[in-house]
């Protein structure tokens, strides 16, 4: 075990099971390697998560599952903070599959709003920097929302800055009317154009799987990002979406002309609340697009929503994407926005890298 001395605090080492930090003022810490094999850890993580953020309403259930089939060449690890034997915090970093870059890392901690301003954050945060400088990264990233000003202010005095801003939006399906969108709905079904669900796709195309891939990895290439968005294999893909608990089948709407799927639209089951639901990715192919295939789509999926009982659904989207004017067109309602915060480390090599085969 040794001591080493840090901008908040000290800490010692047991390399075996974690570390005993120390804050400012002086109150002992523990911080250990989150245990994926243990339900206890999940459900320590959660609770914490949605005690932050009640709106994210995050399942154990789906954090084993994105755990148990992340891809292993991405380098990924998560810690949990403890004081006097009580989880209070936790906190993560990696690489992101959605914008990867061997030298662009997230990083992100959430401390329970009961122990926020102990000194909690910023002695997880050293703790995380530590690990991750080994690595050499040139790009950090980190999320936050509009509305938690001390987590912008933490971000900021770190040195990221605001790069993207997420437009998070809700709407109570049962006040959605589909009315005044016959005549547009009418338009894209004269065009040749159908629209039908996964659950009906998965009985009638043999080749659905891979359909449903290179439909949503052509249409969300021009999704805004902060950099390129990575292309995920196929067979990540089908394990981490198509396999995830909250799949809902009969709440992906495909449309399709002929045989060629040209558009998506998903909701995603609420694993805690069967009252709730949540949108996922909608997306047209660019030959297809400026034809109302977005909005038809939508409806269906709101008056799917609507018919089973739903009262609250959530969407997200970058403020320059102009799928968030039809969501506002449709009844959206715009609630505090989810923030990209990004900081440069040093200069990139002159040279681009491939994608690391392994983690370590």
């Amino acid at each position: 075990m040794y001591t080493e001395q840090t901008t908040t605090g000290t800490r010692q080492q047991s390399p075996a099971r974690g570390e005993h930090l120390t804050t400012r003022s002086g109150k002992a810490l523990w911080v250990r390697p989150f245990n994926m094999a243990a339900r206890a850890d999940y459900e320590q993580a959660v609770r914490i998560s949605t005690a932050i953020d009640p709106d994210a309403h995050e399942s154990v259930d789906d954090w084993q599952h994105w755990d148990q089939h992340r891809d292993p060449a991405l380098h990924f690890r998560r810690f949990v903070l403890e004081a006097d034997g009580e989880a209070v915090a936790y906190g993560s970093f990696g690489h992101m599959d959605w914008a990867f870059d061997p030298d662009r890392y997230f990083i992100w901690l959430g401390v329970h709003p009961e122990h926020e301003r102990k000194g909690y954050g910023s002695a997880l945060w050293d703790f995380l920097m530590g690990r991750l400088a080994q690595r050499g990264p040139t790009e950090l990233v980190s999320f936050t929302r509009e509305n938690r000003p001390r987590a912008i202010e933490f971000l900021q005095h770190r040195g990221f800055e605001v790069r993207m801003r997420e437009a998070v939006s809700r709407i109570n399906p049962q006040t959605f009317d589909a009315a005044p969108f016959a005549a547009k709905i009418a338009r894209v079904e004269q065009s040749g154009i159908v629209i039908t669900t996964l659950a009906e796709l998965m009985q009638s195309d043999p080749n659905w799987k891979s359909k449903m891939y290179e439909l949503e990895r052509e249409a969300e290439k021009d999704v805004p990002s902060i950099s390129e968005v990575t292309k995920s294999d196929q067979d990540v893909y089908e394990q981490q979406t198509l396999g995830a608990p909250n799949l809902l089948p009969e709440g992906w709407f495909v449309a399709l002309d002929g045989d060629e799927y040209v558009g998506m639209s998903v909701l995603w089951r609420d694993l805690e609340d069967s009252d709730r639901l949540q949108t996922g990715f909608t997306g047209v192919l660019r030959s297809h697009r400026r034809r109302g295939i977005a909005t038809a789509m939508k409806v269906r999926a709101l008056t799917f929503a609507r018919e089973r009982g739903v009262t609250r659904l959530d969407t997200g989207n970058e403020e320059s994407n102009p799928m968030l004017q039809i969501n506002y067109q449709l009844g959206f309602r715009p609630l505090p926005a989810e923030l990209i915060l990004q900081k440069q480390l040093k200069d990139r090599p002159a040279e681009g890298s491939e994608k690391p085969e392994q983690a370590t």
